[in-house]
């Protein structure tokens, strides 16, 4: 796998948000380092998909507490550094850093290495950074409000959150 293009190593905040209104909302993650932000645009049920995937995780690996959980400012400094439709995410573990791992990979990305027919593991991430076991179930807790602020969900495997 190449080198991300923006590698935010641990980093300070992250947030879900729904902009809009109910059955007409455009979703999105803000991660933030210090004055620097990027924002993933996602579709609700890829916001849901990863709430659930956060959720597998924290039960897998009792890990993650590396440092302090930084704490929640809600402040995302804009012009965002970045700003892209989400294509793949990857959810892994640092045993070196004991904190979690985030990779997403931008849609236009994604589409150009399918019509090079490029593997997967060639793909560029377009971001990639490190959080605290906190940071994960604050941003679990946090998905879940924001998907069931609009219409209902639908339960998924084992309870966990599905997307409409």
């Amino acid at each position: 796998m190449a080198e991300p293009i923006h590698d935010f190593g641990p980093i300070d905040e992250l947030k879900p948000e729904a902009i809009g209104l109910p059955g007409n909302r455009r979703f999105r993650v803000l991660f933030k380092r210090n004055n620097r932000t990027v924002c993933f645009w996602m579709e609700k049920e890829q916001l849901g998909l990863l709430g659930d995937a956060i959720s597998e995780l924290l039960m897998q690996i009792p890990g993650g507490m590396g440092r302090p959980t930084p704490p929640v400012t809600g402040n995302f400094p804009e012009p965002f550094e970045s700003e892209a439709l989400t294509g793949r995410m990857a959810l892994g573990y640092n045993e070196a850093s004991d904190m979690f791992l985030v990779l997403v990979y931008d849609l236009e990305t994604e589409v150009a290495a399918q019509e090079q027919q490029l593997p997967p593991e060639e793909v560029t991430p377009g971001f990639r950074c490190e959080l605290t076991r906190g940071q994960l179930e604050n941003f679990y807790r946090d998905t879940a409000n924001v998907i069931q602020s609009g219409r209902p969900p639908k339960p998924g495997k084992n309870g966990h959150l599905k997307a409409n």
